[in-house]
């Protein structure tokens, strides 16, 4: 009974982010910390471990929504973006920019010597340009060839190393449902079973690796960032890295569409 009690006020202290933070700066967490020595000790750093989140972020759209809503929602977010071979740098820098808005900690890997065997997109390869979408065109089998095979999970894999290693039990990205239909792992069905095989690896089983978003197409996605406050216009989507976004790539094209669709002002400048 008592520690049922323990348990209750343990909840509501934590969920009191400011005493939180208090007892944050009183423990070293994660490999510092002293093995708690009673109960509640026990459900603080759990609950501290509970609201450590690790974020995939691209400088994009969705991404830079998902910063946005777990800074909303409590979580201190360490954000992790890759160099993994794409042709340009402008969503780095875009990552950059939305990471230091909401003034949280930004890691930038290199992981571009995996272009050697992921050539086959045209994100990768400088031999396979760019394809151009017209503007009511459909244009799935132009999004399969800027696919990187087994992008995300690469990406989250990790993500969830980084997170074992700072005490971190949450791993977010930003897949939506408008991508399902091309990218595999953007799909409900992958964001569960890599969760299991990450909780195996790992040994934590209070591992969660969410996907927010993924019942979500990309205009709700912009509708809940704009409510969100997200600077949308410094954040970058499109495939080419020219000054401005070109318009007429499939990912400019699904920008271009998910403001519609939000009913809201594009704030993005295109050459087209």
């Amino acid at each position: 009974m008592k520690d049922s009690v323990i348990a209750r006020k343990v909840k509501c202290w934590f969920y009191n982010h400011s005493e939180c933070l208090r007892f944050k700066e009183r423990a070293k967490l994660p490999n510092e910390v002293d093995r708690p020595n009673s109960y509640a000790d026990r459900m603080i750093v759990m609950a501290i471990r509970l609201r450590k989140a690790v974020a995939v972020v691209s400088g994009g759209i969705d991404s830079s929504t998902l910063l946005y809503n777990l800074a909303k929602n409590g979580f201190e977010s360490h954000a992790l973006t890759f160099l993994y071979g794409q042709k340009h740098s402008k969503e780095i820098q875009a990552a950059k920019d939305i990471a230091s808005s909401l003034g949280i900690e930004h890691k930038v890997i290199d992981i571009s010597s995996i272009r050697e065997i992921l050539d086959s997109s045209a994100l990768i390869n400088p031999d396979l340009p760019i394809p151009k979408v017209p503007e009511t065109a459909e244009h799935y089998d132009a999004l399969k060839v800027t696919i990187v095979p087994n992008r995300n999970s690469i990406f989250l894999a990790l993500a969830v190393a980084y997170a074992s290693r700072i005490g971190a039990d949450r791993v977010f990205y930003g897949a939506h449902f408008s991508d399902r239909g091309v990218y595999p792992d953007c799909r409900k069905e992958f964001v569960d079973a890599f969760m299991h095989a990450e909780r195996v690896a790992t040994e934590n089983f209070e591992l969660t690796v969410e996907a927010p978003f993924v019942d979500m197409n990309k205009g709700d996605v912009v509708k809940l960032g704009i409510r969100l406050g997200v600077p949308y216009h410094m954040t970058w989507s499109c495939y080419g890295g020219g000054s401005v976004h070109c318009g007429t790539c499939s990912s400019c094209r699904e920008r271009k569409r998910a403001f519609i669709e939000a009913g809201v002002k594009d704030p993005t400048e295109y050459d087209q």
